[in-house]
């Protein structure tokens, strides 16, 4: 990854200004984003409820590990702590509302926090898919469930979180929490749209043709500002092409561009690129037709064998797949066999495809 780039924790560091000063950006929405994805302790008691605990004061070495040590960049989740304790800009914003919920027979995952900026100004913050089994899964049941659990959670978080607090509101996500947020702003009632400055989704997937049906042209009423890397896999997803999006620079490649941090900010802005690279083109035209074509009973069928294959490891973490993979690896590869002939062709097929677009030189 190159040295002399900047991303989200230095604009933090170098962007003082208060929010009177300068409203609210799409960069500030993706540090709030991220910073959805901590997990909070137990006795950071008035970020639970309303009262609200200031951003600087989740810099405490008592709290780091529990908040931080499962996410996928721990190194990077405290220095963006850091930054946020010192920042003018972010230091003093309240924490309030905090949701952590995983319910494994539902196979949901949903989490948020409210920010709120000012008297008159909260952002909402949808936690993205973590690293645990239960949000992978949820994640790809969109591919063939018009409304999976969270996305009703992050409705009736919001619905609650009107209530609670006055004036304008912002909400956005990271990943699976953008998705969140737009179906949020979209389904909730017109009293609460009416006080909905934008949602914003930083790489997160989109809406199959029949969740878009079902919500009858509702995102015509809500304005949204979606970002994804220029080798975006997860932000094309559902898409087909129907979402307008920013398309910024990665110094990442691959999977990798998934993450915030190797996203390239320049002043308040991210570094603008001026097309898709081809590794979304691809999941934009070949994957998605796919998921097009297909009926939701196929989708289905094809999302519980992958999701078979992971279970055959009997971790709950993909970071424990990962870091035991002598012996995850040929558990999953047996699993993988026992599928049928039909759906373990298509599983290989389409993974084989995926990894030659994602090989050196494929951009």
């Amino acid at each position: 990854m190159p040295e002399a780039y900047k991303n989200i924790i230095d604009y933090v560091w170098e962007h003082g200004d208060t929010f009177d000063a300068r409203p609210l950006c799409r960069v500030d929405s993706l540090v709030l984003s991220q910073l959805s994805y901590f997990r909070l302790p137990s006795d950071a008691t008035p970020a639970w409820g309303w009262s609200g605990l200031p951003v600087h004061e989740l810099w405490r070495s008592d709290w780091l590990d529990e908040m931080t040590g499962r996410m996928y960049d721990p190194h990077g989740a405290r220095k963006l702590a850091s930054a946020l304790a010192a920042s003018p800009r972010f230091r003093d914003v309240l924490i309030c509302g905090y949701a952590d919920q995983l319910d494994r027979l539902t196979q949901m995952q949903f989490s948020a926090m409210s920010f709120v900026i000012s008297p008159e100004q909260t952002y909402v913050a949808f936690r993205g898919t973590d690293n645990t089994i239960v949000g992978w899964k949820e994640n790809l049941n969109m591919a063939f469930q018009v409304q999976v659990p969270s996305q009703i959670s992050a409705l009736h978080y919001l619905e609650r979180t009107v209530s609670r607090v006055p004036g304008r509101l912002w909400c956005g996500g990271h990943s699976k929490g953008g998705n969140m947020a737009i179906y949020a702003g979209m389904t909730c009632a017109p009293e609460i749209r009416s006080r909905l400055e934008c949602c914003f989704s930083h790489d997160g997937p989109g809406f199959t043709s029949e969740t878009l049906a079902e919500l009858e042209g509702a995102a015509d009423h809500v304005k949204v500002d979606k970002t994804v890397p220029q080798s975006s896999i997860f932000g094309m997803l559902f898409d087909g092409g129907g979402q307008d999006v920013q398309v910024v620079h990665s110094v990442s490649s691959g999977f990798a561009q998934h993450d915030p941090l190797s996203w390239e900010v320049e002043g308040c802005d991210f570094v603008i690129e001026e097309r898709l690279g081809r590794t979304a083109s691809y999941v934009d035209s070949s994957l998605n037709a796919w998921i097009e074509r297909a009926s939701p009973a196929e989708r289905q069928h094809f999302v519980e064998a992958v999701f078979a294959i992971m279970a055959a490891s009997e971790k709950q973490y993909t970071h424990d797949i990962r870091t035991d993979w002598r012996t995850t690896v040929p558990v999953m590869a047996r699993a993988a066999l026992d599928l049928d002939p039909e759906t373990r062709d298509l599983f290989v097929r389409e993974i084989i495809d995926l990894v030659r677009q994602l090989a050196p030189g494929g951009e």
